[in-house]
């Protein structure tokens, strides 16, 4: 799909209006956010009830924009296994995200793309979408494609994902650009402007501490974990993809969020996490802390699907953490963050 059809359909799609949701379909009060998630990216089930009948308010849906040239390597985690062609990342992408689109219009979800729809979100009886990219891979080096994304409703860019690429640096593989390059930077300049979240997971130290430096707006790291020592590409994938502290506590000092992810071979058990959501908690303060699930993208998960938030949050709460914290753990902060960001 050229740039002026991309365009074309992100104008017809731009209208699509708050639907309610029935009686039926609404399980719970919708209140809880999921920074990261892959979910519908295994099938066409329906996405709505899932988040209804759960209780999501708002789901980050990642497009993965480096998966036509990645695979999976045993023992060594995802790896490049060839050079793209020239408008292929870019490709993909735009026709992923009109096919993700053309389901949330189906079904009636909401898509937050301004300050005002993520208003109108909160209280009411629709879960809403956030259309996110992992990656910034289909940019190809041009601005003009960011601008296009985000005229077609993307508010929320992960930087990097498993290839090292025209913005910057992987947490997982030999460090190239030194972090960010100069066109990364440019697209954090961009997201600035455009009102797009920045997003550093699976960056390196020293891109994360780069883009804290240049972001004008509050960021987050969406899915992984915190350690004491500075993880290196040379470790296993998961202990490389870990932020270090320190860059943490810088993301919470600018107003940023850290979420952390569920994944199995961490946690034994859905109160283990909820441990873990503590642990960041008292290292970063309670508002500084998210959920970013990584639905559908995680090997094991003890957060395999929506229904396990409402018991997260009683294990939170059979921890004696206060209302109000669990509320901006389990949604409220990535709804701020991503507030300021969209507020122009």
């Amino acid at each position: 799909m050229n740039r002026r059809r991309f365009l074309g359909t992100a104008g017809a799609f731009a209208v699509m209006a708050v639907a309610p949701l029935t009686a039926r379909s609404q399980g719970r009060p919708l209140r809880y956010a999921d920074m990261h998630s892959h979910i519908g990216i295994r099938g066409a089930a329906e996405i709505r009830s899932e988040l209804a009948g759960n209780g999501m308010l708002l789901v980050a849906r990642k497009i993965v924009a480096d998966s036509p040239v990645i695979r999976s390597v045993p023992g060594q985690g995802w790896r490049v296994g060839r050079e793209a062609t020239p408008a292929e990342l870019s490709g993909y992408f735009e026709k992923t995200l009109q096919r993700m689109r053309e389901q949330h219009q189906r079904e009636g979800l909401v898509e937050v793309a301004s300050a005002a729809t993520l208003e109108r979100l909160r209280g009411g009886s629709a879960p809403g979408i956030v259309l996110a990219a992992e990656g910034g891979d289909f940019l190809e080096g041009d601005l003009r494609r960011l601008e296009a994304a985000r005229t077609a409703g993307l508010i929320h860019l992960q930087l990097v994902h498993y290839r090292v690429s025209e913005l910057g640096d992987i947490s997982t593989e030999r460090p190239v650009h030194g972090g960010l390059t100069a066109f990364g930077r440019e697209v954090i300049a961009a997201c600035n402007r455009l009102g797009i979240l920045v997003d550093v997971a699976h960056g390196t130290s020293a891109l994360i501490e780069q883009a804290l430096e240049l972001a004008a707006r509050p960021i987050v790291y969406s899915h992984g974990h915190m350690t004491s020592s500075e993880p290196h590409y040379t470790q296993n994938p998961v202990r490389a993809r870990a932020i270090h502290k320190p860059l943490a506590l810088a993301i919470a000092r600018k107003g940023g969020v850290v979420g952390i992810w569920p994944l199995g071979s961490m946690y034994r058990s859905l109160d283990a996490y909820a441990g873990a959501l503590v642990d960041a908690a008292e290292a970063l303060g309670a508002a500084h802390v998210g959920v970013g699930t990584d639905l559908a993208g995680l090997p094991s998960s003890v957060i395999p699907g929506y229904a396990e938030f409402a018991a997260l949050e009683e294990a939170l709460v059979r921890r004696g953490i206060k209302a109000g914290d669990i509320e901006n753990m389990l949604g409220g902060n990535y709804l701020r963050v991503l507030g300021r960001s969209l507020a122009g």
